[in-house]
């Protein structure tokens, strides 16, 4: 556990902020990157090995450029809904029928992967459709004990809530959605958090209209980063693992983990 009361962020910082893309998509090479660059700024790109097979060398530039390619998995395995199906997921990749082991491999294969676009051996997780548990019934396990074996941390779910550094939950920090947000309402939460001397981290998709399902106007995303990018003094903008490695350091309780 971190003593709140000794802690200091970087350079004296008052909080931090990870910015975190799902899914690969091209809007994240083509426009975020560059945009987070221009201001110094680096985010994680949760990158799916299916999505990132469409564009390796892409892929490499990013994460040249010193942003995280976080593992998100080879197939984006999640749990159907029984009762609201999701037409998109196969049977096959329902997390629901996985076991540890079989995500276990599959996660390991995803970080070989990755490790052979960017060179590195430690990542974060972020957890598919934000769910944290395999199997059902009988067979239902967490994600937790897994993600801690082979990451150095997992994002988890989608609880609204920021990371206390005084009690992280490194398989599961916890995250906010971006996504159909202004720019006025993550303003107001990342200054909550920082306020605090805490650590807030956002899930992103698209960044534009027809990039994905759900995601961000372009407007907001841009006055989003502008003000992380004019703040930085006093808020540190970080990969998701870079922070939690930073934590780590720092936490009598813990050591930062290599990928298996």
């Amino acid at each position: 556990m971190i003593d709140k009361t000794t802690f200091t962020w970087p350079d004296n910082r008052q909080g931090a902020v990870s910015l975190t893309y799902d899914d690969a998509l091209p809007c994240h090479y083509q426009l975020v990157a560059p945009a987070l660059e221009a201001h110094g700024l680096r985010g994680t790109f949760y990158t799916n090995i299916l999505s990132a097979m469409a564009a390796p060398q892409d892929w490499r530039q990013v994460a040249a450029a010193g942003h995280e390619l976080g593992n998100h998995s080879i197939f984006h395995p999640c749990r159907q809904n029984p009762e609201s199906p999701s037409t998109w997921l196969p049977e096959d990749y329902d997390l629901r029928r996985y076991s540890p082991r079989r995500w276990s491999d599959e996660m390991r294969a995803a970080s070989f992967t990755l490790s052979l676009i960017d060179g590195k051996s430690q990542r974060s997780f972020g957890n598919t459709c934000c769910h944290t548990e395999l199997g059902e019934g009988d067979t239902s396990a967490s994600l937790e004990p897994l993600i801690g074996e082979l990451f150095t941390a997992g994002r988890g779910s989608w609880n609204e809530q920021t990371v206390d550094v005084a009690s992280v939950n490194y398989q599961a920090l916890g995250h906010f959605g971006a996504d159909a947000h202004t720019f006025e309402q993550l303003q107001l939460q990342i200054d909550q958090a920082v306020a605090a001397g805490d650590w807030i981290i956002y899930m992103i998709h698209g960044v534009g209209q027809g990039t994905h399902g759900m995601y961000m106007e372009v407007d907001q995303h841009q006055r989003l980063i502008d003000y992380l990018g004019q703040h930085q003094k006093r808020i540190w903008t970080a990969p998701l693992t870079e922070v939690a490695s930073y934590l780590k350091a720092r936490d009598p309780e813990q050591k930062i983990t290599t990928n298996a």
